[in-house]
């Protein structure tokens, strides 16, 4: 990757030549770190205002209200770089002792660089502010295209073991292949611990070219009663996983339930969702599953167009700032259908953008969920690209649903809860596809019964 850091010069130094006067380490490197730092402080001073959000991969700003916001703050952020240029020096007396008396190997600037960053964000105890290189952020940005070269699993973040864990192995792809499972703990890649790390760097880790060998240290937690098991490895050959967006099947004795599952809330996720629901509707179906299992988010602004898919105008989600300002999202365009019985399919492994869509819907009294308890994260992140192409993704919001709840740390509960082993998975049956249908068909007979 082209290298597009800048690099301070010293006065008096012909440009592209050594200096013959030692430059110390701040002299070198002072430059990229407080741009990045300053980067962090000026993102969250804008859009603590309100001037544009992200949630999960981030969405499309009104630029007009972030020109309006930077405007505002101009005279604050000049300040404010004043205070962190002064509240720094002693780190740069820091790291000129450093590299100019350690006997030993030093990282690069760039390397010492990204370890301070992340030293920072380390200490803001939220496991989702995150510092990304340009690596990791090649690896984040793929997650809105649908295909990417990896094992084939979903994963999340683990609070209690402090590490990944896999949420969903793809079926017949690599990570189900090597005989990895859902709750599977992944403690080392490669030899290298992501004990205490992050979901982003750790995921990057993961990831790979095509027919590479990722070795996984497994810890499978054990069964209720059954001793503590010891952590083993598993090799799995990378591969180019196709992630669909949408697949749709017919479900009931006559194909009268239009069953639509929705895999990830990438850029097509609203207009493929609307016309998997459209063709339903066309083929006279009468009523609608939509399962978001193992849907772990994305783009804020597909969610909002799934959710008006099934409602009128109404409120999607409230989100919410650190001074207390508020931006309420409300329902987009014209819906598909207000009226067919509507279930969602949701599970642990069903967050952000799919949290906010069940829990407007449930809000609403449009949908019934049934399922598992969602992941709960209720939280907003805005990822900006710096100016070497690495990513800082900051939290700068809490959102809310309609009815004013926070699902952050406890997710939703849905109104028919039914578990889903590991067992059951293994037979090949889904008992809470299976309680979705039931639930649908006996709505359809009590409304075919009304007069």
């Amino acid at each position: 990757m082209q290298d597009n850091s800048r690099q301070p010069t010293r006065s008096g130094a012909a440009l592209g030549a050594e200096s013959a006067v030692p430059r110390t380490w701040g002299e070198r490197y002072a430059t990229p770190l407080l741009y990045a730092l300053l980067g962090l402080l000026a993102l969250i001073v804008v859009f603590a205002l309100g001037a544009g959000v992200g949630f999960g991969f981030g969405r499309l700003s009104n630029s007009g209200r972030v020109a309006a916001a930077a405007i505002a703050t101009e005279a604050g952020d000049t300040v404010q770089r004043a205070d962190l240029e002064a509240n720094f020096a002693t780190f740069w007396e820091a790291m000129d002792v450093l590299y100019g008396n350690f006997y030993g190997d030093l990282p690069d600037g760039k390397a010492g660089t990204y370890d301070a960053i992340r030293g920072v964000v380390g200490q803001l105890g939220d496991p989702n502010t995150s510092f990304l290189t340009p690596d990791e952020a090649n690896v984040f940005r793929t997650n809105i295209q649908g295909s990417f070269e990896g094992i084939g699993a979903r994963v999340d973040w683990d609070e209690d073991a402090d590490t990944v864990r896999i949420v969903e192995p793809f079926e017949n792809q690599p990570a189900w292949n090597a005989g990895l499972r859902r709750g599977d703990l992944i403690l080392a890649i490669d030899g290298e611990s992501v004990v205490g790390t992050d979901l982003t760097s750790a995921v990057a880790k993961i990831r790979g070219a095509r027919g590479s060998i990722a070795t996984l240290t497994i810890l499978r937690p054990p069964a209720e009663g059954a001793a503590a098991s010891m952590p083993f490895d598993v090799k799995v050959e990378r591969a180019t996983i196709e992630s669909p967006t949408v697949t749709t099947e017919a479900l009931g004795a006559e194909g009268e339930i239009g069953y639509i599952r929705l895999y990830t809330f990438n850029e097509n996720a609203g207009a493929l969702t609307k016309q998997a629901v459209e063709d339903a509707v066309a083929r006279g179906a009468k009523g609608i599953m939509l399962d978001l299992r193992g849907n772990a988010g994305g783009l804020l602004r597909e969610a909002v167009k799934v959710t008006s898919l099934f409602v009128g105008d109404t409120v999607v989600l409230n989100e919410r700032f650190k001074d207390g300002a508020e931006e309420v999202y409300r329902s987009t365009g014209s819906p598909v259908s207000t009226a067919l019985p509507l279930v969602l399919l949701v599970d642990e492994g069903s967050a952000s953008a799919s949290e906010i869509v069940a829990g407007a819907l449930q809000d609403a009294g449009r949908a019934t969920l049934v399922g598992a308890t969602t992941f709960g994260k209720g939280s907003v992140q805005i990822p900006q690209t710096l100016s070497d192409g690495s990513i800082m993704r900051v939290t700068i919001a809490r959102w809310y649903t309609p009815n004013d709840r926070t699902i952050d740390g406890t997710g939703l509960t849905p109104d028919i809860l039914v578990a889903f082993t590991d067992g059951e998975r293994a037979a090949v049956g889904d008992p809470q596809r299976d309680r979705a249908l039931q639930e649908l068909q006996t709505r359809i007979a009590a409304e075919a019964a009304l007069p």
